[in-house]
């Protein structure tokens, strides 16, 4: 089965908490059974500076976004793929994945809304990688409008949506 595994978080590039466990351990399980996994999730400075080299780069058309890439590499100690959604303007800060220690990022709604229609782009097979998945794996909030935007499409993989932490729902004001 064709798997895209789209977090937040995974250890050991980032981990705030058990998403990043669970990010880091279950792609790579599923890898070892024969799944073809692909790992999802934006490209925060040290997810970049802890991927597995070389990273291939290559543009994803985004309408209404400045520029977005896509880096390719490999989870470390693992050979699962891992694609991360680059926008520097959205994830290239400094700090955590969400904020830091003053509170959350303002835009973080803007932020991931940008992740979950990238994502799209590549569960639908149109951001230039040839690779299309069976079941789009989601976790957690920053991943909800994922199934809602491929709901869209005529012609969509299945998808699966687990929540880690329920006090965490990624609630924003309109």
């Amino acid at each position: 089965m064709k798997i895209l595994f789209v977090t937040s978080e995974a250890h050991p590039l980032v981990k705030t908490g058990g998403l990043g466990d669970v990010s880091g351990s279950l792609p790579a399980a599923l890898h070892k059974l024969g799944q073809a996994v692909r790992l999802v999730m934006p490209a925060y400075p040290q997810a970049v500076e802890r991927l597995a080299r070389p990273l291939r780069r290559s543009q994803l058309d985004l309408p209404g976004s400045d520029e977005v890439a896509i880096l390719e590499g490999t989870m470390p100690d693992s050979g699962v793929t891992v694609w991360l959604i680059d926008s520097p303007l959205h994830f290239n800060r400094a700090g955590g994945p969400y904020g830091t220690a003053g509170g959350d990022w303002p835009d973080n709604a803007e932020r991931f809304a940008l992740f979950a229609r990238a994502v799209v782009e590549l569960a639908m097979d149109r951001g230039g990688l040839d690779w299309r998945p069976d079941l789009v794996h989601c976790n957690d909030w920053q991943s909800g409008l994922v199934p809602a935007l491929l709901e869209r499409e005529a012609t969509r993989p299945a998808t699966l949506f687990t929540i880690h932490n329920l006090a965490y729902q990624g609630l924003f004001p309109w």
